[in-house]
């Protein structure tokens, strides 16, 4: 299951910046990713880890009595299907798979009753508090709705 390469998440946003990126990731022999060594990408990864501990704390007391340690694929799904089964609500660092798609899930959420699961997807970034998020449409058939601004 290992050799397998899944669409993650991070390989669909490589794709839609380049296929090329796509390509070779994982293939460190013949493309090195550089970004690895960047200290200011790993100052802003620390931010981020910091940010997603924080979150799991939204949904429990104790954050490690949700999270899976495990780092490869199947151990991972293994993991996950046993605490969906034994009863657990939240599950930090769970992992999904259909067909090749293969997610990491921040944090995942599931009520059996209702049979309702969630996904939450925590991400840290700063933003300029000038700038809006939020557009309301001044013509057209959506005239007067407000939606995300997509620039």
């Amino acid at each position: 299951m290992s050799s397998n390469r899944y669409l993650t998440k991070t390989r669909f946003k490589l794709a839609t910046e380049c296929e090329t990126k796509l390509f070779y990731t994982r293939k460190k022999a013949e493309y090195a990713d550089q970004s690895a060594d960047d200290p200011f990408l790993q100052e802003l990864a620390k931010g981020g880890y910091q940010v997603g501990e924080l979150a799991k704390y939204y949904f429990t007391e104790n954050a490690a009595d949700i999270t899976i340690k495990e780092t490869k694929s199947e151990p991972v799904l293994e993991e996950t299907t046993k605490r969906i089964k034994r009863g657990d609500k939240y599950i930090a660092e769970a992992a999904v798979q259909y067909d090749n798609f293969f997610i990491r899930v921040d944090i995942f959420e599931i009520d059996t009753s209702k049979k309702l699961i969630r996904f939450y997807e925590v991400k840290a970034k700063s933003w300029d508090k000038d700038v809006l998020f939020m557009k309301t449409t001044g013509r057209g058939e959506n005239k007067g709705k407000t939606t995300i601004d997509k620039d």
